[in-house]
């Protein structure tokens, strides 16, 4: 699932993750990037109706601060960058 498909199931109430997929989970809990993340969204008053037109302050916002988190893959196996797990 793409960031702003999950940004939009949890605004719907569907989301059943409390992580982002392709994110590290340990990261996303453990410095609260989901907190922060969430907090940085209600400021921007980003919500079901204008997602769409905020896609770019949301993109710039996921490469500026969540990049860091993504999990990339090392031998076939997923890895964080910034926890090395």
């Amino acid at each position: 699932m793409k960031l702003l498909e999950w940004i939009q199931s949890f605004f719907s109430g569907e989301s059943k993750e409390s992580t982002p997929e392709g994110y590290c989970p340990n990261c996303w809990g453990r410095q609260e990037y989901g907190g922060t993340f969430i907090k940085a969204m209600d400021q921007e008053k980003i919500d079901l109706n204008n997602l769409s037109i905020k896609r770019g302050w949301i993109t710039a916002y996921a490469e500026k601060n969540l990049e860091g988190i993504k999990l990339s893959d090392k031998n076939g196996k997923k890895s964080c960058p910034s926890c090395t797990k």
